[in-house]
């Protein structure tokens, strides 16, 4: 497995802030969106329906948006004090393609693979 090292700081940065940037004009969007909504007359009961079903899923996107910009400003910092591509939960390293992939990610596989369970399980106890 290979792992993440201090030499490759800048590139991991780089990704990061490039995310962030995503982001945050993400959620501007969905913001200047449902400002838009609010200055629009609704005609009918159809229009209606069909706004409140966007107006879902707009929320669920900002929200998810919202979620994984903290995790890449949780993820900033580790980069800053050293201690980015650790897991979180169990300080093991994690393996480099996963860090490719997902640059914010705060666990190893086997933590994330926990935390889901564990978050699917909450779920299904709240129906």
């Amino acid at each position: 497995m290979k792992t993440y090292d201090n030499s490759m700081a800048l590139h991991f940065g780089e990704l990061l802030i490039e995310r962030m940037a995503q982001l945050r004009k993400q959620l501007q969007h969905e913001v200047d969106a449902a400002e838009a909504a609010d200055g629009r007359h609704v005609i009918d009961r159809e229009e209606v329906a069909d706004d409140e079903a966007e107006a879902v899923v707009d929320e669920a996107q900002a929200a998810q948006a919202a979620h994984e910009l903290e995790q890449v400003l949780a993820a900033r910092r580790r980069l800053n004090d050293r201690t980015y591509g650790r897991c979180v939960e169990c300080g093991k390293a994690i393996d480099l393609l996963r860090l490719t992939a997902l640059p914010a990610t705060p666990y190893c596989t086997a933590c994330q693979t926990i935390h889901e369970h564990e978050r699917n399980r909450a779920a299904q106890s709240s129906h």
